[in-house]
């Protein structure tokens, strides 16, 4: 039997050197990847994440095409806009660089739904994170 503050964290979703020694996560912080991508569209895979509170996220690009992430603000509540903007996480500056990532917080944010724009060299694409309440529903 574990608690949650017990559990290990997946080897998947562990932070990276550079994440630790520049932005002073810990090894059991846990951080999610998308990775951006073109086709005919702006792509990103996952495109639908369910993370906890106080996960976080790095927005990955796979290429050398611009790529830029904003939070739709009107597709999202008032609290969750709101953290973002107050974090400063409401939008990317240009991910130009394959490699490039940008990454957001989601420590103390309040449960519910996030949708993302992602717009560059194609036609814009979107996606969802989803933030789970401590009981697990957003």
């Amino acid at each position: 039997m574990s608690s949650v503050g017990c559990e290990q964290v997946n080897p998947a979703l562990r932070p990276d050197l550079q994440l630790i020694e520049e932005l002073g996560l810990s090894r059991t912080d846990r951080v999610h990847t998308v990775r951006l991508t073109v086709a005919d569209q702006e792509l990103a895979y996952p495109d639908s994440l369910l993370v906890q509170e106080g996960d976080y996220i790095q927005f990955v690009s796979d290429d050398w095409f611009l790529h830029e992430v904003r939070f739709d603000s009107t597709a999202m509540s008032k609290h969750a806009w709101e953290f973002m903007v107050l974090n400063n996480q409401a939008a990317s500056p240009p991910l130009l660089q394959h490699g490039a990532r940008f990454l957001i917080s989601f420590v103390d944010a309040s449960p519910g739904v996030y949708p993302f724009l992602l717009e560059g060299n194609r036609e814009p694409g979107s996606g969802v994170i989803v933030v789970a309440s401590p009981s697990g529903i957003p």
